[in-house]
């Protein structure tokens, strides 16, 4: 994995997860935050860090984005929408690959068209994560990739229980192909004959829009 400079602009409770994951992958970092003491919660794991509120200062901000040369950015401001228009701008006509975190639709519209490659909605998509967890009757997690395809991890329903990859045949049937397996909390590499227990844990990959025919058979579903 190449080591990556990033700009992380604001420092609420999102903007200090995106540091912490980006330290322990090993990525130099750079913050800014009008607050100094939040700035002061992350300094150990920031190379540099500058107090700064961006829609007032918007010269101060041009100018250290055009010094430092950085691979991607994180403007993670919430209600400033302001100071995150700003922060995009500036950010896109230096070139900065820019992800945005955006309070609402309508907000996130704003964003794409001025040139933002990546809005996140946390609350939303962490809300739509808890419903399909709740609809699917067990703890999901799920890793979304490019294309429309998912990594997945649930656990082994009725309708799966007590039968062999083979005769589940869910590659043929439905796109997904399970690829690990978790018994008594050890992960096994399944092969055709891999008879499924309840209550063990899949980890499956395949299209997003396949899974819903999946989950409802596993879980014993019409």
């Amino acid at each position: 994995m190449r080591k990556k400079s990033v700009l992380v602009v604001g420092l609420g409770r999102f903007g200090q997860g995106v540091i912490e994951e980006l330290f322990e992958r090993g990525h130099d970092i750079f913050a800014i935050d009008q607050n100094e003491e939040v700035l002061e919660d992350v300094r150990d794991m920031i190379i540099s860090g500058a107090v700064l509120d961006v829609a007032d200062d918007e010269d101060e901000f041009a100018r250290l984005v055009g010094e430092k040369n950085f691979d991607e950015a994180v403007v993670a401001m919430g209600s400033d929408f302001e100071g995150t228009l700003i922060a995009t701008n500036i950010l896109k006509e230096a070139g900065v690959k820019v992800s945005v975190k955006a309070a609402s639709g309508r907000r996130g519209n704003v964003l794409e068209k001025m040139g933002a490659d990546k809005i996140v909605f946390p609350e939303r998509d962490m809300g739509r994560r808890l419903a399909h967890s709740i609809s699917a009757e067990s703890e999901i997690d799920i890793l979304e990739l490019p294309q429309g395809f998912v990594v997945e991890q649930l656990e082994v329903g009725p309708g799966f229980a007590n039968k062999t990859i083979a005769k589940l045949n869910t590659t043929n049937r439905f796109g997904i192909w399970i690829l690990l397996v978790y018994h008594d909390g050890e992960p096994m590499q399944p092969t055709a004959f891999t008879n499924l227990i309840g209550g063990d844990i899949m980890v499956i990959f395949g299209k997003k829009d396949k899974l819903p025919l999946f989950e409802n058979e596993n879980f014993g579903k019409k």
